[in-house]
């Protein structure tokens, strides 16, 4: 445990798995808490789920117990169940849910309104989640995973910034979505109306940077008079997001090979990369973040559009321009070639933006200095984590 805790001194204990993007997350999550005053104890979880190291939390009387995605709710110890045991000994269990709910709800198998509390990255996905998920949960949003240490850098001299040897780096996944083609066999396979209603919620989402990924199914289910069950619900969700996440990278990357830029991706990506772009493939986060500060530069997309991707944040952190989409989450704070530069799918926004960075470094230079003065902006800093706090000890 860090620090020295005293009767009523609240201490948040933090069980992840083992893997560098778990680590990152609990990197920035203890930095949150240490600069609150709030204790806490971070322990890497045993991959079979027999996990009698989370008895510590409860001999401890523990605030609250941390968990990524469904790691608690997979969770045993010797005597049962650890959310069981956790229920008995008054115990709250958090469980933050990384991606889209309709993505990860169908893993959660032991959860229930009354041994768990759940945190959601955005507005948007919490109203899905008390829809869809488990109606009657305690919820919180959290605004996304935050910025890195990693990435910090201290000044931005002018001298500096344009030697930096990278124009703009843009690290984004392919391999996690599906293809085109994969995509639209899994659409011919349904039946008409879901056939149709897929198509026609995929084309209003594609370009929409503003509202619910969900609105669009639900508005093309009412459309062709179709009610279905929540699991179908989910799966039509999850079908959605793919084609649009995949037809979003796809053509970032189109774009992107104009310019003398470097791509981070997987091996899937390489067909869709050449021209002046060059390639880096399975670099892992934790590189990603120590190499922003060699960048001009950053391109983030968000998956939801109601969050601010924690690439844009790092990029801030870094003294990089930010290059971020114009969706819900960074109106108000971010403004195109002011303090970041923003775009959008449906026009030629993305070529300005790269234009500027990899053509113009001197206009780009002030851009990223404007921004490097949000790092510390409490929506770009820490998000919304003061609501794991507040969760936690919240009754009913």
């Amino acid at each position: 445990m860090v620090g020295y805790r005293s009767a009523d001194s609240p201490v948040i204990y933090i069980y992840h798995r083992d893997h560098e993007h778990d680590r990152a997350y609990t990197e920035n999550l203890v930095e949150h808490l240490a600069s609150k005053g709030v204790l806490w104890r971070s322990i890497a979880v045993r991959e079979d789920g027999l996990r009698p190291e989370l008895q510590l939390s409860l001999d401890e009387n523990a605030t609250a117990v941390l968990g990524y995605n469904s790691v608690l709710d997979h969770s045993w110890l010797p005597s049962g169940r650890f959310l069981e045991a956790a229920e008995r000994c008054g115990v709250p269990v958090l469980q933050w849910i990384l991606d889209r709910p309709s993505h990860r709800w169908m893993e959660f198998y032991a959860s229930t309104s009354t041994n768990s509390r759940f945190l959601l990255n955005s507005e948007h996905e919490r109203k899905y989640f008390n829809t869809y998920c488990l109606p009657g949960a305690l919820t919180a949003t959290i605004g996304g995973v935050g910025p890195n240490q990693r990435s910090r850098i201290g000044t931005l001299p002018r001298e500096a910034y344009l030697q930096r040897s990278i124009a703009c780096m843009i690290p984004l996944g392919l391999r996690r979505y599906q293809s085109t083609k994969q995509i639209e066999d899994t659409q011919n396979a349904l039946a008409p109306p879901l056939s149709e209603v897929l198509r026609d919620a995929i084309a209003k989402a594609q370009f929409d940077l503003t509202g619910s990924l969900q609105s669009h199914v639900a508005a093309a289910l009412a459309a062709s008079d179709q009610t279905v069950t929540n699991q179908t619900f989910h799966d039509l969700c999850r079908i959605v997001e793919q084609s649009v996440q995949t037809f979003r990278r796809l053509r970032i990357f189109k774009v992107a090979q104009k310019y003398p830029v470097l791509i981070q991706s997987d091996d899937s990506a390489a067909p869709f990369i050449g021209g002046a772009a060059s390639l880096a493939t399975n670099v892992g986060m934790q590189y990603t973040l120590a190499r922003m500060p060699l960048c001009r530069a950053v391109v983030s997309v968000s998956p939801m559009n109601g969050m601010i991707h924690d690439r844009t944040m790092n990029a801030v952190n870094a003294g990089c321009v930010a290059i971020a989409e114009d969706n819900s989450a960074v109106k108000g704070l971010l403004r195109h070639k002011v303090n970041a530069l923003l775009f959008r799918y449906e026009n030629d926004s993305l070529d300005e933006c790269l234009d500027i960075v990899c053509n113009r470094p001197e206009r780009a230079y002030e851009i990223a200095q404007a921004g490097l003065q949000l790092r510390d902006h409490p929506r770009m800093r820490f998000g919304e984590f003061d609501n794991i706090l507040k969760l936690a000890i919240r009754r009913g």
